[in-house]
């Protein structure tokens, strides 16, 4: 391979845990009993003949910063690579295993800890996946394309006639005055056209929370679906998922009765209509020329946390323990909001004043990803596109760690469940952009 010379590759590994592991998404205890479609790794590598870098996307809801260090420490070892050459983005997926250190996975509260074992050889997985995926680099042309989807997403923040604002409300909740908000549409395709084995590797990227299905059987969700529909009309294409700033952003289209399904058919129906658009915006690829370059690099902010008093510290133990033995149950999202910061406070009485976010971008020509270790708010993904230099821009949320929900600053004087089930205040939205663009300038 000639310095200056694009390639790319591509790998994929199987990461379903045992049946038995505990599941992550929902503020209570899930022991998973089968599975609906397995989990997968995948892996693009990518090189100018020089360097190396690998995107890794995971069938995961996210996972702890910690938990993927020692996955990084062996890509490192065994490729030379630092960890900034290394992005590992989590789908997101609500039927995958716990993976974390959040909250509620923790110490006597814990509605369900990691698998440590799992987690040992879910670590060798992914350094095997990036390894596999620098094994097959072969020359390649890139090309973008993007479109729009309207009819699967929606945003899940309602202002009600009380004036309060309400996650996920209800399918026509006749106290719903609007949506807080607008859904990002675009669905964005990078196609790294390969010369040998005349394979093609699709990255696609959309803003939608892979909550679905639910249920106790380990599921890809959407983005399985997508990936198997396209490849079904596009044989020689592999393909890759990162899901964007879908902080806000779900499949319930609350003001509509009728329009939302349920279970396995209807995730299936999401992830097709999605492929539908991607397969559309496959006939239109443009090609780059001048994507010779290729930039990477990352970046640490110090992020402000609540301050809590040991009042609130005890009186939110005491709830805690009340939820735990059942003798108080959750009827709706302002209930999980509570229970939320609950835990929050808990977990807040440890952590100090701030707390280091790192973030990280990868650069090739006039395509750039930023990856954010959260579950991003749409209008911070928004901001970040709009005042990014590059011509195309891809956020990649839940990347590198996961510390919860990045709401902006006006969710935070707005309320809800989001904005307490996070340690944050509302200066966190111009840190993350004002960190975000100038990585990118």
């Amino acid at each position: 391979m000639r310095n200056n010379e694009l390639s790319a590759g591509y790998a994929k590994v199987d990461i379903t845990p045992p049946l038995g592991v505990c599941m992550a998404g929902y503020f209570a205890r899930r022991e998973s009993t089968g599975i609906a479609s397995p989990l997968y790794a995948f892996a693009l590598a990518i090189s100018n003949g020089t360097q190396r870098w690998v995107l890794i996307s995971c069938d995961l809801i996210g996972v702890d910063a910690s938990y993927l260090q020692p996955a990084k420490d062996m890509i490192r070892q065994q490729l030379g690579m630092c960890s900034e050459q290394v992005l590992i983005h989590c789908t997101h997926t609500h039927t995958g295993p716990v993976l974390g250190n959040s909250p509620r996975e923790e110490g006597q509260y814990s509605l369900g800890q990691p698998d440590e074992a799992y987690i040992s050889w879910l670590q060798r997985k992914l350094a095997d996946v990036a390894r596999m995926a620098c094994d097959d680099l072969q020359s390649t042309t890139i090309a973008v394309g993007s479109g729009e989807e309207r009819s699967i997403s929606f945003i899940r923040r309602y202002r009600m006639t009380n004036r309060s604002v309400m996650t996920n409300p209800g399918i026509g909740n006749p106290d719903i005055i609007e949506p807080i908000g607008e859904i990002d549409p675009t669905v964005g395709v990078i196609e790294f056209k390969r010369s040998y084995p005349n394979r093609s590797v699709l990255l696609v990227n959309f803003a939608l929370h892979a909550d679905t299905v639910g249920g106790t059987l380990f599921s890809s969700d959407y983005p399985g679906f997508m990936r198997t529909a396209v490849q079904a009309q596009l044989p020689d294409h592999d393909v890759i998922y990162f899901n964007g700033a879908s902080g806000d952003i779900n499949h319930i289209d609350a003001q509509h009765p009728g329009n939302t399904g349920k279970g396995l058919d209807y995730t299936a129906k999401i992830g097709r209509i999605l492929a539908g658009e991607v397969l559309k915006i496959c006939q239109r690829m443009k090609t780059l020329d001048d994507v010779h370059q290729v930039k990477f690099g990352s970046r640490s902010v110090r992020v402000p946390l609540r301050t809590v008093s040991r009042d609130q510290v005890e009186a939110a133990t005491c709830f805690i323990e009340q939820f735990q033995a059942g003798h108080w149950q959750t009827k709706n999202m302002n209930d999980v909001a509570d229970i939320a910061a609950a835990y929050q406070t808990v977990k807040l009485s440890r952590l100090g004043d701030s707390l280091t976010i790192d973030l990280q971008y990868v650069a090739v020509g006039k395509i750039a990803i930023i990856a954010l270790p959260g579950e991003v708010f749409v209008d911070i993904g928004r901001k970040i596109k709009a005042k990014s230099p590059f011509t195309y821009t891809y956020i990649s949320s839940i990347s590198n760690g996961s510390v919860g929900y990045f709401p902006t600053a006006q969710a935070f004087k707005d309320g809800g469940y989001e904005t307490k089930n996070n340690p944050f205040t509302d200066e966190l939205e111009e840190l993350l952009v004002q960190t975000a663009v100038s990585m990118l300038a």
